[in-house]
This record gives structure tokens, sequence and C-alpha cells, in this order.
């Protein structure tokens, strides 16, 4: 008997350990600022890039200005979330584009701010974000 408790202690601590290991491996992401530069990631990693608080009800923007190359970085999806009850406008939230790596090799992705629609005319309020971003 406390050798079949034994056995089925360790076979409960190696379906722990392979959950755990499932669970790091869907969830690997690199997340990195707009201002950053320079960005390297493994295989099977997700770039996030993060635009901080935005107000999209007023014309708040980011848009993807140089879209990287599709063998190394998948195609991004931008994800605005806010704290703000559903159906309240004029809340802020925060703005990241996730993309997935596709493969080996190095990319640029540029973005570029825009208020409702257009780069503002003072140059104050012009930004934009170039990243060059390697896959190992």
């Amino acid at each position: 008997m406390t050798s079949m408790r034994r056995r089925l202690g360790v076979f409960a601590a190696l379906v722990a350990v392979g959950a755990t290991l499932t669970a790091c491996a869907g969830s690997a992401e690199k997340t990195v600022a707009y201002t950053e530069s320079v960005v390297a990631l493994a295989a099977g990693e997700t770039l996030v890039v993060d635009f901080g608080d935005i107000n999209p009800s007023v014309g708040d923007d980011w848009v993807i200005t140089k879209e990287p190359d599709p063998a190394v970085l998948g195609e991004g999806d931008a994800e605005f979330t806010t704290d703000a009850p559903d159906g309240m406008t004029g809340a802020p939230g925060e703005l990241v584009y996730r993309f997935p790596t596709t493969g080996a090799g190095t990319t640029v992705i540029a973005f570029e701010y825009r208020f409702r629609g257009e780069v503002p005319d003072d140059p104050d309020e012009q930004k934009s974000a170039e990243i060059t971003v390697t896959v190992k």
C-alpha cells in the first residue's frame, strides 16, 4: 500500500510539473515600452509593445506605419483595456500591440501617434516609435 501511495504521489508531482511547464510555454511574452529601440526574443515568445495610457474617446491612437517582416513576426493585434464600466465614454485605458514570433531573423516595426486620425500639427505632440526586433 505504501508503494502505491508513493507511485501516486510521484505521478501527481509529475502532472503538476507538466501543467506548470505547459502554462509557461503558452504564455511566454516579452513586454517593452514603445520607447525601446531594440529587443531580442526567443522563438515562441510574443512581443508586447506597451503604449501606456491613451484615450481613444478623445481621438488618441497609435498606428503601425511599418509592418514587420511576416517571416519573423506575425501581424500585430491591438488591445485596448480600461477599468471603466461598460458603456462609459471618455475613460482612458492602456494600449498594447501583440506580435507572435513566426521565425528567426531581424525586422523593424514602426508606429506613429495620431490624434483624431491625423498626425498632430504641434511638433511637441508628434510621436513615433521604431523598434528593431531580433528573434533567435
